[in-house]
């Protein structure tokens, strides 16, 4: 399983640039490819700009699915390829149009097998999985002064998903391209941390009643 990876970057942004390929060093399931963002007053209308080259110019047409990272991904501790393949199967048979590696924020989850849950909304786009079906509602969709790409994505489909435990969090760097409130703080890591408690007590009350999975 190699999966195609694209990693947005900032050319001015060498920092992140190194950071990422650190974190993809060695790890054979990706082909990564960095890819210069797309630049605009407004933040947030460069990100969609840029993931709709992606999805336009440089994903190949018979690739099932592929990822789209931000350069503040992190691997957790808890991320292994086994991990990944298995829920991008399970997430499949569940009519998956995207995953996330983890989330800073989301409103209603529901734990539908050991290492998945369906969430209704969330917030972070530094590790997403999108499959080619759902690629034309991006490439249609309209997108303004205001809009967020991840709220956006949640606008456009009910089938989204996030791998439990979190396989990606966002870096600190002290500045934000897209989010200015979280320049200069240690926000983003304190809602990581505390998105992944909340699933974390979902799991635990699953594990209290003693309920299984068969995956």
């Amino acid at each position: 399983m190699v999966i195609p990876t694209y990693v947005i970057n900032l050319q001015s942004r060498t920092d992140r640039k190194e950071h990422v390929l650190k974190e993809f060093h060695g790890k054979k399931e990706f082909a990564v490819q960095v890819v210069e963002a797309r630049q605009h007053e407004i933040g947030a209308i460069g990100l969609w700009q840029t993931i709709r080259h992606i999805i336009e110019d440089l994903v190949p047409s018979n690739v099932e699915y592929f990822i789209i990272c931000e350069d503040d991904h992190q691997f957790t501790e808890e991320y292994n390829a086994c991990l990944l393949k298995n829920t991008i199967a399970l997430a499949k048979k569940m009519d998956a149009d995207i995953i996330s590696g983890g989330v800073s924020w989301f409103q209603t989850g529901i734990q539908i097998s050991k290492n998945l849950f369906w969430i209704e909304e969330f917030s972070a786009t530094q590790f997403i999985i999108i499959f080619r079906k759902f690629c034309n509602k991006i490439l249609d969709a309209s997108f303004i002064q205001g809009d967020n790409a991840d709220y956006k994505i949640c606008e456009l489909t009910t089938n989204k998903f996030v791998i439990y435990p979190f396989i990606s969090s966002q870096k600190e760097f002290g500045y934000s391209d897209v989010t200015s409130i979280n320049n200069g703080t240690d926000r983003v890591e304190t809602l990581f941390a505390e998105t992944a408690l909340r699933l974390e007590l979902m799991d635990g009350i699953r594990k209290f009643y003693l309920l299984d999975f068969k995956c």
